[in-house]
Formats: structure tokens, sequence, C-alpha cells
């Protein structure tokens, strides 16, 4: 049995969270520009003996959501921190009402496809996702981009 310093714990993230969050996503080397804007809202984290080692964060954009900044620990990188995050915020863009999630990423368009993302068009994407930090700037223009549709198309 774990005892509380070394047992993992999944919340949602607190004002207090950013700094260590911002940490780890530099250290992955992945777009920081722009976490603090939706910060803490729809992030959650992962702390082991109260030390962030993993987060994940959905931005809302009109009716879509931008799912960024699934960062873990490098030490802790696949035990499944970044699917669980990952599904967490998936289902907390759909109590949202959210119509989809988008994401860029340089780094995992091979691991976001086992959670339902498939490939999109970087341009299809919503206007306002398009004014995102993520979307105008931050991610450059060859990252791929994913889509996850929340809702069903409408039937014609």
């Amino acid at each position: 049995m774990a005892d509380n310093a070394t047992a993992f714990h999944t919340r949602a993230a607190t004002a207090g969270d950013l700094a260590a969050v911002r940490r780890l996503v530099e250290a992955a080397e992945l777009p920081a520009d722009g976490l603090e804007d939706q910060f803490p809202g729809g992030y959650d984290v992962v702390t082991r003996g109260g030390t962030v080692v993993a987060a994940a964060g959905v931005e809302v954009h009109g009716t879509a959501g931008l799912l960024r900044s699934v960062v873990v620990d490098a030490s802790l990188r696949g035990q499944g921190f970044g699917a669980q995050l990952s599904q967490r915020r998936i289902q907390w863009a759909r109590q949202q009402g959210l119509d989809a999630v988008w994401l860029l990423t340089t780094t995992a368009a091979t691991f976001f496809p086992r959670l339902g993302f498939r490939p999109a068009d970087r341009a299809g994407a919503p206007d306002e996702l398009q004014r995102s930090k993520e979307f105008s700037g931050a991610c450059p223009d060859t990252a791929a981009c994913l889509k996850l549709e929340l809702r069903p198309a409408p039937r014609e």
C-alpha cells in the first residue's frame, strides 16, 4: 500500500498550480504562451507528494475546445497519466456542451488517435479557435492538427 508521499492524486488544478504546470510545459518544450489565459478553469493535474507531475487542459473558444498542455514529468511518461488526464478533459468538454475538441501537436500525433482524435484541416477550425494563442502562433504551422467530434453531425 502506497503512503501519501508516493501516491498519485488527480484533481482539478488551482491557481497555485500555474508555476508548476508552466515548468512541466517548458521542460517538455511545449508552448507555454497563453497558458495562464484560462488557467485553472479547464485544467486537471496529477500530484505526487504535493508536487504536480502531470497536467492537461481544455480551453474554451466559442463552441470548440482546445486540448493543450498535456504534459507528464519525463520520469513518469508511459504510465498512462497523459491518457487519463486527456480523457478527463474530454469528459469535461462534453459536460460544457462543446461541439468538438481540437489539438495541435508536434510530438504526439500518433498518441491522440487512440483517444478518438482524427486528423483535421487546421484552416477548418472555428474562427474563435483560430484566434487562440496556440493556433495563432504558439504552435508552428507544421504541427499536426487533430479533432474529436463530441456531438453527432446533424442529419439531413
